[in-house]
């Protein structure tokens, strides 16, 4: 009863503080309820996709006005007609790390004749082309006809304005599917890593079961998954294979020193390594 009080204090600031800072301290976290490890991953799930994705996209509403403002009053008049676009004049709007272009002088637009490397979707008279420039050549992903996106005849600003609310859920669908490849991303991590702990916690006679050092691992993802999330918020300021093999060892190191904290001093001889 005593230690099921103490368990409650447990906060989930409390875990987290522990899991980025304090692997000696994992004792504390294996001893709480299944719910608790499951909710922590929730909430750090939702962090770490307001961090990839939330903040950029609060920014980005933010700075054309929001989504209706920027279609009635920024985008070009344009209006969709015998399957082709016609706008008033060419577009070019930053969304993210994508670059929208819009230009129906011709059927698609050639992404050679973009000035600024990075990734593209063109959008021509008849045909959308999604790809990126490098060097100042274009590399074209897909084309698609705009026939395919089924947009009534006679479609305009207006109509599209009035298809804000979707735009809105579409982006609320994003951070959902953000949040689940970030939970993902961690439990995944921590079963590859809960294979080599649980035959480190076995050696070293810690009488940890696999469930638990699975829970140990969970938790030494956490600061690893905060450092990768954070490095692709910046637009990947150090490249993902270095950030990888940084947040590899920092999850090793912690994996290693809440085990090793479960160790009674009776270790048998040449079994560790």
């Amino acid at each position: 009863m005593e230690e099921q009080e103490e368990n409650k204090k447990v906060t989930l600031l409390d875990q987290l503080s522990i899991a980025v800072s304090s692997p000696k301290n994992y004792k504390q976290l294996v001893k709480l309820k299944t719910g608790r490890l499951v909710w922590f991953v929730v909430i750090i799930s939702f962090l770490l996709a307001f961090i990839e994705f939330g903040i950029d996209a609060i920014f980005w509403v933010g700075k054309v006005g929001g989504l209706r403002n920027l279609i009635t009053n920024k985008i070009p008049a344009f209006t969709y007609h015998d399957n082709k676009l016609d706008i008033e004049h060419d577009m070019q709007l930053e969304i993210g790390n994508t670059t929208l272009y819009i230009n129906t002088e011709n059927a698609s637009v050639d992404l050679d004749s973009m000035e600024t490397d990075g990734v593209y979707i063109a959008i021509g008279s008849e045909n959308i082309v999604m790809g990126m420039v490098s060097d100042g050549k274009g590399y074209e992903y897909m084309v698609t006809p705009l026939k395919y996106m089924f947009l009534p005849d006679g479609f305009n600003n207006s109509k599209l304005a009035a298809l804000t609310p979707v735009f809105y859920m579409y982006m609320v669908i994003m951070f959902i599917s953000v949040m689940a490849a970030s939970a993902g991303r961690q439990l995944l991590l921590a079963l590859i890593f809960s294979i080599a702990g649980n035959g480190l916690a076995r050696n070293l006679n810690t009488g940890l079961s696999y469930g638990k050092v699975f829970t140990i691992c969970v938790y030494a993802q956490t600061l690893s998954v905060f450092i990768i999330s954070v490095n692709t918020a910046l637009g990947y300021l150090l490249s993902s294979f270095v950030v990888w093999i940084i947040a590899l060892v920092v999850s090793m190191i912690f994996m290693n020193k809440a085990i090793g904290s479960y160790v009674s001093g009776d270790i048998p001889p040449g079994d560790v390594f």
